[in-house]
């Protein structure tokens, strides 16, 4: 079971990392509306956005 990365809305870290690699140019806002992390308290906003930039680095 991969880490969870989102509290409020239990999204763990595989889901945020298929939705990223799944969805061309990622954003947070999209990341959010397909998951729902980062859309109540928004202590995990760094940690998405950290996976954004990884998963770009890849591509890049």
């Amino acid at each position: 079971m991969s880490k969870l990365i989102c509290l409020c809305n239990g999204v763990r870290e595989k889901e945020l990392i298929d939705t990223i690699n799944n969805v061309d140019m990622a954003t947070l806002e999209i990341i959010q509306n397909k998951t729902g992390a980062g859309t109540n308290c928004g202590r995990c906003i760094n940690s998405i956005e950290a996976f954004l930039e990884k998963q770009e680095s890849k591509h890049n």
